[in-house]
């Protein structure tokens, strides 16, 4: 009677367990960080192998800035599930915003091997910006590639390949890949359109780059880089 009630106590723990974790990816979905450290943590205290608690935990501590808590929490949750790609993207994700590159690549690496993931493309972007960052660009270039044949209107993985083909030297195809960009996300990146600019004016076609720092400027009005645009612009000669 006794190991039937604790059997019994085992399963509405775990099921308590799951109730808590769910209302704290809510809570983390809604922005309410610290409601879902609190429920993330209870949610662990009943269940400590709720992969999903430790996970949801990490994400809630990295949102607050407390990234060691948070490193603990992946760590944790990477003891259940060690092969889980989302959870290693997302860990990966603290290690490069900690400039741990190494670390990261590692991680995102084996986050590759997980062939059930399906997000595919997502790992390979996350993973060619590592190379970019580690200098290690023609790594970068062959997985944003693939990135994009998984995923042809990946955005952000056209851009990153459009920086990698810059650092190699390949004008022409870094050109290519920002157009791509421009024309698939056309209120998203004005970084690419300032980017291709650049390329332009390095390949010596300095009119044709103007027209797209021009372009920034119109489309972008006051940020950042159209700002840019028109200091490049000036250093070209082509200003208005």
């Amino acid at each position: 009677m006794v190991w039937m009630l604790l059997a019994c106590i085992t399963n509405a723990d775990r099921a308590s367990a799951s109730v808590r974790a769910d209302l704290a990816g809510a809570y983390l979905m809604e922005g309410q960080t610290e409601a879902c450290i609190s429920e993330a943590t209870a949610a662990t205290e009943l269940n400590r192998k709720n992969v999903d608690a430790w996970h949801t935990k990490a994400l809630c501590l990295m949102k607050r800035g407390a990234h060691d808590e948070a490193e603990k929490a992946f760590k944790k949750a990477l003891r259940i599930t060690p092969d889980d790609a989302g959870l290693l993207l997302n860990y990966a994700y603290l290690l490069q915003n900690l400039d741990r590159t190494d670390e990261a690549i590692e991680v995102l690496e084996h986050a590759r091997e997980d062939l059930t993931y399906m997000a595919p493309a997502k790992v390979l972007n996350n993973l060619g910006w590592a190379y970019l960052q580690a200098d290690r660009d023609r790594d970068a270039v062959g997985v944003l590639e693939e990135a994009v044949y998984r995923q042809p209107n990946f955005c952000g993985a056209l851009y990153n390949l459009g920086l990698a083909y810059r650092e190699i030297g390949e004008l022409q195809l870094a050109s290519e890949r920002l157009e791509q960009v421009r024309m698939q996300c056309p209120s998203q990146f004005p970084e690419a359109v300032l980017l291709n600019g650049a390329v332009l004016v390095e390949m010596g076609r300095v009119e044709e780059g103007a027209s797209y720092f021009h372009l920034v400027m119109q489309d972008f009005p006051g940020t950042e880089e159209a700002k840019e645009a028109q200091r490049q612009l000036d250093a070209v000669g082509m200003t208005p």
